[in-house]
């Protein structure tokens, strides 16, 4: 696989390219809403799995394993008879049908046997009870209740409710302020408008407007399936709570919530406690998180707006609780849809690991864009993320040798004169003053503080982080696009990472790409508009195919190293590498590139290495002054390559200002003072006389940077 690789670096700013042919995967999982008396469910067919079976390790909900279906009585929202019909009002309630079924007593209402009920009027003090043994169905034709004390309506049957709402019908459930939790036959009964002991499903083509005056809107005690209709919730804390699952199916759900928006809580069940979000649509503006929950959140279709504004305070300790736009203490999995999250904190956070397949997510958050404890993949969907977090000090670059040791480098207690642009701390230093390297590999183990380094590093993990995304094990992205606009690291892994086919749009006030692990770029198309550092791992990196395009960086373009043990090589296999600087301090691979150190070139001029033919191999106009060249050539003759500055070119630059072919008339021809090089020091061999050698580092390297 061909590939290309174009650096400048400067004081301020570093450029990069890497250019590649790549693929990418993209799997979809999607239904649609046909009517209000139906619901989707996500199905795969034979090339569906074959396909998701290369890279994806599909949950127990999508595979089929697990989770809820629909069955004949959640889709069915229209009766042709009823068993009874239940018309409301204050002291004058009315029954038609079978009245052994129901009692009314002080403006409460009580279903006692299974059946199917419509209910219409307004109780301003009243209360619907459901109880018994068997499957009650409610059909709610323009139903308003306000209770003085308990949920509006309560069902502690010990089977299922289903909530009817009729065509047209506007449905009303209000509790009071002071309403707490209670006991009703023999059941603990939350405080909230509306509680199910058992499953609940809410279905029709109505509405439903449920108002937790007293503390939350809905509560169900098992399954919550809302299959359609129009859901609208306001509560004094938490939304919308399904304790074994919340599942969505095609119903427009609003929720404003004092903490918690949607949210399922059974933590001792792996096999519960999940968000099942099929299809519908769903606006949260929450004080806490806008969904959470125990085990899984698992997203494949339909529009979620997510808002989360930071506002929600315990109100046993004080302290401000938890505000994200998607919780979970498992596994996240987006397969599909629309997402829109504003968060006070992260804007998706999980304990487990994540994967995005399909959709569309866009993030903006005051933390982390996307955090995952687990691994993290990527392959497919399109992303965009921007975090505005004011990042704790500590934090700020949780990757710099000079923190080792309570800031010894080496061991010494300094950083080396001789390697000053090696891993300074912008945090703490003048930014003009440090040296730039478009590629760097560091390490330095000789000591016992640099023992200390993983321990030192790792720190920043405890801190508050603004990063794009971020993962706590290995990350992997395959296939789909993200747009990242991050005050922290766009990118960063707490183990691997590996990039063979998405599309990255990267600008960071930190570094571009990070991870702790070994880092591979196979494919994919990475652009970093801004950064500190380009591409670092902590430690190797490999680079085999891809286009990576690094276009303003204060310090390193591509760096690896920086821990006390280990192999920290970067190799760049195949293909053309190109790279300047201004700073004379310039890091060179091993051996096979041709280096010049006196070029001399001002802003603005073109940069161009011509073969012994006169064709030009590859030109690059600077924005800034240059000084070192370094260019790739291989096991070949450094004599047959020249280094031309300035002078016209007669060919075509593309958007960076770079071009290959065509000729070049004019301009200064530099002379090379170095071919091949060893980065453990030493005189670089062959290729012309004159001008300073390259700056060699002074490091016990046990890997060091390579191309071929």
């Amino acid at each position: 696989m061909q590939k290309k690789i174009f650096a400048w670096a400067m004081s301020m700013a570093v450029a990069a390219m890497i250019t590649c042919t790549g693929c990418a995967q993209n799997t979809n999982s999607s239904g649609t809403d046909s009517g209000s008396s139906t619901a989707q469910t996500t199905t795969l067919d034979d090339n569906d799995t074959a396909e998701a079976a290369v890279g994806q390790s599909l949950s127990a909900i999508q595979s089929g394993e697990a989770g809820v279906t629909t069955d004949e009585d959640d889709l069915c929202d229209n009766y042709d008879a009823f068993d009874a019909e239940i018309t409301l009002e204050d002291d004058s309630t009315k029954v038609k049908g079978n009245t052994k079924a129901v009692s009314v007593k002080d403006n409460c209402i009580t279903i006692s046997a299974g059946g199917t009920y419509r209910l219409s009027g307004k109780l301003t003090k009243g209360q619907v009870l459901v109880t018994g043994s068997e499957k009650v169905k409610l059909y709610l034709d323009g139903v308003e209740i306000t209770s003085p004390s308990g949920p509006a309506l309560v069902c502690t049957n010990e089977k299922r409710t289903i909530l009817s709402l009729a065509k047209g019908s506007q449905n009303i459930l209000t509790d009071s302020a002071d309403n707490a939790d209670t006991e009703i036959n023999g059941c603990n009964v939350s405080a909230c408008a509306l509680f199910a002991q058992d499953k609940l499903t809410i279905n029709g083509s109505g509405s439903l407007t449920v108002t937790g005056s007293s503390v939350d809107g809905i509560v169900c005690k098992d399954d919550l399936k809302l299959v359609n209709g129009t859901i609208t919730v306001e509560a004094a804390q938490d939304g919308v709570k399904g304790k074994d699952c919340v599942a969505m199916f095609g119903a427009d759900l609003n929720v404003t919530a004092g903490n918690d928006g949607i949210k399922s809580t059974e933590s001792n069940d792996d096999t519960k406690g999940f968000l099942q979000l099929e299809q519908g649509s769903a606006t949260v503006q929450a004080g806490g998180d806008c969904l959470q929950a125990e085990t899984l959140v698992w997203i494949a279709d339909g529009t979620y707006h997510l808002t989360s504004s930071g506002t929600a305070v315990n109100t046993e300790t004080g302290e401000v609780n938890s505000s994200k736009g998607i919780h979970c203490g498992g596994d996240v999995e987006i397969a599909g849809g629309k997402l829109t999250i504003d968060a006070a904190e992260d804007g998706v956070n999980c304990t487990g690991s994540l994967e995005l397949q399909a959709g569309e997510v866009d993030v903006t958050s005051a933390e982390d864009g996307i955090q995952a404890d687990g691994d993290l993949t990527v392959s497919g969907g399109a992303v965009t993320i921007t975090t505005t977090g004011t990042v704790a000090a500590s934090a700020q670059d949780d990757f710099q040798p000079n923190n080792f040791g309570g800031g010894n480098f080496g061991g010494n207690g300094n950083i080396p004169p001789d390697n000053a642009d090696n891993r300074q701390n912008a945090a703490a230093s003048d930014a003009s003053a440090i040296p730039a390297a478009a590629m760097q590999s560091t390490a330095d183990s000789s000591t016992d503080a640099g023992a200390s380094a993983a321990a030192a590093m790792t720190t920043a993990a405890e801190d508050a982080t603004s990063k794009g995304i971020k993962c706590g094990g290995n990350l992997t992205m395959s296939g789909g696009s993200c747009t990242i606009d991050s005050t922290d690291h766009a990118v960063h892994a707490a183990g691997t990472a590996v990039f063979s086919g998405t599309t990255l749009e990267i600008t960071s006030d930190n570094k571009g790409i990070s991870s702790h692990g070994d880092l591979e770029i196979s494919g994919g198309d990475i652009t970093i508009h801004s950064c500190t550092e380009g591409v670092e791992s902590k430690a190797e990196m490999t680079i085999s195919g891809g286009n990576v395009r690094i276009l303003d960086a204060s310090d390193d373009g591509l760096n690896t190293g920086g821990s006390d043990s280990g192999s920290y090589a970067m190799t760049i296999t195949g293909g053309t590498l190109l790279a300047l600087s201004s700073k004379g301090m310039m890091e060179y691979p091993e051996s096979g590139c041709l280096i010049a150190t006196n070029c001399n070139a001002a802003a603005g001029e073109q940069i161009s290495i011509v073969d012994k033919n006169g064709t030009v191999l590859a030109t690059l106009q600077s924005p800034k002054a240059v000084s070192d060249v370094i260019y790739g050539i291989g096991d070949s003759d450094s004599a047959d390559y020249t280094i031309v500055t300035g002078g016209t070119y007669d060919g075509t630059l593309n958007e960076d200002g770079y071009g290959e072919g065509g000729s070049v008339s004019g301009g200064t021809e530099v002379t090379a003072n170095g071919g091949t090089g060893s980065m453990n020091g030493g005189a670089p061999a062959g290729g012309g006389q004159g001008g300073t050698p390259p700056e060699m580092p002074n490091l016990n390297n046990s890997g060091g940077n390579t191309a071929s």
